[in-house]
C-alpha cells in the first residue's frame, strides 16, 4: 500500500505547463474585427479591437529580437 501513495505523490509533484491565452476572433455591432481572451473557466477576460492587438504584438516582437 505505501508503494501507491508514493506514486500518486510523484505524479502529483510534477509541474503543469502553462496553456497559452488563445484568442477567439469576434466582430463588434459596427463589424469591427475584436480578439477576445478567455480565462481557464471559459469566461472572457479581455476584449480589444484587432487593430489594437495586432499593434501591441508587433512591437512586442520587435522588442524581442533587440
Amino acid at each position: 500500500m505505501a508503494k501507491k501513495s508514493r506514486k500518486k505523490a510523484k505524479k502529483t509533484a510534477k509541474k503543469k505547463s502553462k496553456k497559452k491565452a488563445r484568442r477567439t476572433t469576434l466582430y463588434s455591432s459596427k463589424g469591427k474585427k475584436l480578439y477576445a481572451v478567455r480565462d481557464k473557466g471559459g469566461k472572457f477576460k479581455d476584449i480589444q479591437t484587432y487593430k489594437r492587438a495586432h499593434g501591441s504584438d508587433i512591437r512586442r516582437k520587435a522588442k524581442a529580437e533587440d
